[in-house]
């Protein structure tokens, strides 16, 4: 499972949990999955995607592009701590999370759906 966080400069916005076969589109206009309010993205500007065990970007033709690790790319297959820019103002920070950590929040959740808080020290 891949993590995401939508990062404003180093503040998070929001986290999105990826699943083999999820995809998100990225973009201006309100029809994306993910909608970012900034002039340097076109109104369909990217698609994140998971095939497998991989993580992937593609650009959907936008204007400015996409940069990932410093380096302008029409697409990329993405790793574990990758930073990927869409226009001025927002990124992306990727996680790969751990089998071992899936499996605990999967538990965690379903005490949660129980009525149930279980705090470990």
């Amino acid at each position: 499972m891949f993590k995401l966080e939508l990062l404003l400069q180093n503040l998070v916005l929001k986290e999105y949990a990826l699943t083999d076969g999820a995809a998100l589109t990225i973009g201006r206009q309100f029809d994306n999955d993910i909608v970012l309010d900034d002039r340097a993205v076109s109104l369909h500007h990217a698609t994140i995607q998971v095939k497998g065990r991989k993580l992937a970007v593609f650009d959907k033709g936008s204007k400015n592009g996409i940069v990932v690790n410093d380096a302008k790319v029409q697409s990329a297959q993405l790793d574990h701590g990758d930073i990927v820019m869409i226009g001025k103002k927002f990124s992306f920070r990727v996680s790969v999370v751990p089998q071992k950590k899936r499996d605990a929040t999967i538990t965690g959740e379903q005490d949660l759906k129980a009525g149930v808080l279980k705090v470990s020290y």
